[in-house]
């Protein structure tokens, strides 16, 4: 199944559940939360990236380069004032490039990156107008590939990726109600990944968001 089916298929369904409980929703204080959010997405948190020997091009490192442009929606059940269950699923594009000591030339290509996150989040601040949480998350990541860098008057060099699970790492996030049931979300998401089993391409995407967020 590709990325972009999943991708659509998951944010399907967690709409289609949180409108199905909507109804229950309402009556109950804890309830469900629906969030919507964009941002950027980068290497916030690591920074270790690695140096490997290629026999064709010598001394070679694969990294991150920069930020990209991220969005995504999640659901997340409360149990009771304190403690809910997350799911979220997110979408980004991140450049990446490739240097090696063989010549000069750095070539760059395009990595897409989807996770599925599920986060334990414990609220510690609750009142009518703020909502702010932490907790520990575990993610599900796709990854676009095999990466393949063109350089000039050389063969391509191809990094093989591969899915990871678990991806370990956390979330914070903030509601700040405006609305009886609506208001704007902020939210913090990393998770420690890497897109090359041989950590060759140390990833770690943290997604940095605004959006809103509604009682269902």
């Amino acid at each position: 199944m590709s990325r972009t089916c999943v991708l659509s298929i998951s944010i399907t369904a967690i709409f289609v559940l949180t409108a199905v409980s909507s109804v229950q929703a309402q009556s109950d204080p804890k309830g469900w939360r629906a969030r919507a959010f964009a941002g950027i997405v980068g290497r916030f948190v690591e920074d270790d990236n690695t140096t490997f020997d290629d026999p064709t091009f010598g001394m070679c490192s694969t990294e991150v380069d920069g930020t990209g442009f991220g969005f995504g929606a999640d659901v997340e059940r409360r149990f009771n004032k304190y403690f809910g269950l997350d799911l979220a699923i997110g979408f980004t594009q991140l450049d990446v490039v490739f240097a090696q000591s063989l010549t000069s030339y750095v070539s760059e290509t395009t990595l897409d990156v989807t996770p599925i996150w599920l986060a334990a989040n414990f609220h510690f601040v609750n009142t009518e107008k703020f909502d702010v949480w932490f907790g520990p998350e575990i993610a599900y990541i796709f990854w676009s590939g095999p990466l393949v860098f063109e350089v000039p008057g050389e063969e391509d060099f191809t990094v093989e990726t591969e899915n990871e699970f678990p991806a370990i790492g956390f979330d914070f996030g903030l509601d700040w109600w405006l609305l009886n049931k609506g208001g704007l979300n902020f939210a913090f998401r990393f998770v420690d990944a890497d897109a090359n089993t041989s950590h060759k391409l140390p990833v770690d995407p943290t997604f940095v968001t605004l959006g809103y967020t509604w009682k269902l």
